[in-house]
């Protein structure tokens, strides 16, 4: 029997059961899962770059790392972290950029904004198309390093998943605007 964290995972069979762009898998330490949660909705309230009006947390989607579906929730988020990039670099090609040589013929504008975001993701800095966000790294993947706290002490982490969203109703194109930096001319 394989030891918790060493599954192996196709990425295509769990990209279409991660949640929308608006809900965010997070990664954190705690003592217990209220303090956890704690640290989630403090993340956001003091996130000066990403705001939302509404984040709720769902409780019964927190997941403790002693818990069988932790790694499994895990790799799916970062999974779909991966897939989010693969469709940004899918509409960069669409654009006509190929090699990394291309991009010194980019211009500003759509597919410099594409570029901005993956690498934004690439980065681990965390946005609105951020799927899993790992707070204890500040990052969105996992080094070796955190793996072996995490199998040590696996009571002190959590995942721990928050739906964000605006005050306007929800309407998943809204994220598509957000990226093609759409807006209405001054009158």
């Amino acid at each position: 029997m394989a030891q918790p964290g060493n599954e192996t995972i196709n990425f295509g069979d769990t990209l279409n059961t991660m949640p929308n762009p608006t809900t965010h898998l997070l990664l954190t330490i705690g003592t217990d899962q209220t303090d956890a949660q704690t640290r989630v909705e403090h993340f956001f309230a003091r996130n000066f770059l990403v705001k939302y009006d509404r984040v709720t947390v769902i409780a019964a989607h927190t997941v403790n790392a002693e818990e069988v579906a932790f790694w499994k929730r895990l790799k799916e988020g970062i999974a779909a972290n991966r897939r989010v990039v693969e469709e940004l670099l899918d509409e960069l090609r669409a654009g006509g950029f190929e090699k990394l040589t291309d991009l010194l013929e980019m211009r500003q504008g759509y597919e410099s904004k594409l570029l901005h975001v993956t690498a934004h993701i690439l980065d681990g800095f965390f946005g609105v198309d951020t799927v899993f966000f790992n707070l204890a790294e500040e990052s969105h993947g996992l080094s070796d390093r955190l793996v072996a706290a995490i199998k040590a002490n696996p009571s002190g982490f959590w995942l721990v998943e928050a739906e964000c969203a605006g005050d306007t109703a929800h309407d998943p194109d809204q994220l598509d605007l957000i990226r093609r930096f759409e807006t209405e001319p001054p009158h």
